[in-house]
């Protein structure tokens, strides 16, 4: 296989394992609160945040010691991936296209059951099948682009149902969260250590953009599309994102210490979100559940990625490793509760101006931890 394949196919590796249910669903959420600048706002630290972290880790070697030293935070950051799909899943499967097709309440029993079994097989793929399918998958996306076209794109505005300033309080949190989630990322990770070449990540830069764009077309999504492509694609994406997950657990789940729990636990711990919703959908009813799932929880997993992981990220990786003591961990625990609640009433609720706080304890008290508590050299 040549070196151009690779670099090619493991980019594109990456549009696929990185095209999930925040790619897919967060960009409508903010196009629907600040029009063409909520989108641009997800877009563009997105993009250049997942690309830079192919060049700043930079070889394969870099990414292996980072795997070593992160292996337990990087593999509970694949659970909570797949947890937070299976959520997305099963919360989505009882509306639009999937309820058309089978009904609600049966749609939300088959189709996150389908989707975990599909992926956990698609694990199990060669190297040589992972690169074939992710490149296959940016192809199909890229028709769906195609067939749906971007009549709907006109009809996004510059502004949205939330005050405009407001804007620039969901920037520092959105950012942070985009520019340093990639480097917990084991997906990533994977493709750093397989490609010849950096620039597999310019690859990933400029495809996954056009992917971006391609979801921006079916804004707004009050009505099923006409050939169930969307159905298909949210499920294809997801089949494949999990698998790649599963498939990184796997290869990670030497039982030596820093493993955090076997891979099957793990897994195990994933599926939680599916029973959770079904209790939610058999109680609530679909029309009060639908909203609340999938938008305020769905918000609600985002500070998983907004919050804990930067703080893992700039306490213990970069640019001044902290200690891992049990003081470092209850403060860094306290800082993180805080960061939560004020989360809550930024993002579910508002003003948005209450995620400032809650980015910057995220930013200084990990930076501040690691200089006060620094690991032994």
């Amino acid at each position: 296989m040549s070196s151009l394949f690779k670099t090619i196919g493991w980019g594109l590796f990456c549009t696929s394992s990185w095209t999930w249910c925040i790619g897919m669903w967060l960009p409508l959420l903010l196009i629907d609160r600040w029009g063409w600048p909520g989108f641009w706002l997800f877009a563009i630290p997105n993009v250049l945040g997942c690309a830079a972290m192919g060049y700043i880790v930079g070889s394969r070697e870099r990414s292996e010691h980072l795997v070593r030293r992160h292996r337990g935070a990087m593999r509970w950051f694949s659970c909570i991936t797949i947890a937070f799909q299976l959520f997305w899943i099963t919360a989505l499967s009882g509306t639009l296209d999937f309820k058309t097709l089978m009904g609600s309440t049966i749609a939300t029993i088959v189709v996150p059951l389908a989707v975990l079994l599909l992926g956990t097989l698609v694990a199990t793929l060669p190297r040589t099948g992972w690169l074939l399918t992710g490149a296959a998958l940016f192809v199909w996306s890229m028709t769906c682009f195609g067939i749906l076209g971007t009549d709907s794109m006109r009809q996004i505005e510059s502004t949205g149902t939330i005050s405009s300033i407001e804007l620039w309080g969901a920037a520092p949190i959105i950012v942070l969260g985009f520019l340093l989630s990639p480097y917990l990322d084991l997906t990533f990770h994977r493709a750093r250590q397989e490609t010849p070449s950096s620039h597999s990540f310019a690859v990933f830069g400029i495809s996954f953009m056009a992917i971006l764009l391609f979801v921006a077309s079916y804004w707004p999504i009050e009505h099923p599309d006409p050939f169930g492509i969307l159905m298909v694609f949210w499920v294809l994406q997801l089949i494949f994102t999990i698998g790649a997950h599963i498939r990184e657990l796997r290869a990670t789940d030497d039982p030596a210490p820093g493993r955090w729990g076997s891979s099957r636990s793990l897994v195990r711990v994933a599926r939680i979100p599916i029973s959770l919703v079904w209790i939610v959908y058999f109680t609530a009813g679909l029309g009060i559940a639908e909203v609340w799932l999938l938008n305020d929880t769905y918000l609600r997993f985002l500070g998983f990625y907004g919050l804990a992981v930067p703080v893992w990220v700039l306490a213990f990786m970069w640019p001044i490793p902290a200690a891992r003591t049990r003081p470092v961990f209850i403060l860094l625990g306290a800082a993180l509760l805080i960061a939560f609640i004020l989360a809550e009433l930024g993002m579910v609720q508002t003003p948005t101006w209450w995620l400032l706080p809650a980015a910057g304890l995220a930013i200084v008290v990990p930076l501040a931890t690691a200089r006060r508590w620094p690991a032994a050299a």
